[in-house]
């Protein structure tokens, strides 16, 4: 009788065995692209969510009383017009905000003038946006004067993947940029001076 029951484990246990061996693999590949299904999913989430233009104005209006923001301010340059869609004006210098909704990899250095884009298997270059913030710094100097001025340059839905410097971001990381500094550079009647002058050059 015991061998009975032996014999019988025995073939229940190959039993389970086998069908492990046979399914396991492929359950094992199963929760892999479940996973992967998932964190596709939040990441695609994300990227639209930062691909809202309000997505960085949100950020902005996270700031503490210190810090005004001034949206979509025009100021003329060397060859036309510039709107600036933010601009950061604190005691603790002024922020000169460039957004760029570029997606995928993106590879390059600070000092070239082009940097390369890669996506979905395309391959694409930009013009290098921190020479573009700095024309809309000077532009910025030639309006309020040489006041301390931090250019930042943000991606909120692209990939960084060259040397870009400090000043080029991930959106997630505007915040404790701008705040990371609590250095005075300017008074607050200066700031509230600057602060007049570039709302009357906003267009909202």
């Amino acid at each position: 009788m015991n061998r009975l029951i032996l014999s019988r484990d025995k073939k229940l246990f190959n039993m389970v065995e086998n069908y492990l061996a046979a399914y396991g693999i492929k359950i094992f590949a199963s929760l892999i692209v479940f996973i992967t299904l998932i964190v596709m999913f939040i990441r695609q989430s994300n990227n639209r969510i930062n691909a809202d233009p309000q997505a960085t104005k949100n950020v902005l209006n996270q700031l503490e009383s210190d810090y005004e923001v001034v949206t979509n301010v025009m100021v003329s340059g060397d060859r036309g017009m510039f709107d600036i869609e933010n601009i950061v004006v604190s005691p603790y210098g002024v922020f000169v905000i460039t957004v760029k909704q570029t997606t995928g990899k993106i590879f390059g250095g600070k000092g070239d003038p082009e940097w390369e884009v890669e996506s979905g298997g395309n391959r694409d270059f930009i013009p290098n946006p921190l020479w573009e913030n700095r024309k809309h710094v000077n532009a910025l100097e030639k309006l309020i004067g040489p006041v301390p001025f931090v250019s930042i340059v943000v991606f909120p839905r692209g990939n960084l993947k060259g040397d870009f410097g400090r000043n080029v971001i991930r959106l997630g990381e505007l915040e404790n940029f701008i705040t990371q500094n609590k250095t005075f550079h300017l008074s607050m009647d200066k700031r509230d001076g600057i602060l007049k002058t570039l709302q009357k050059t906003s267009l909202r």
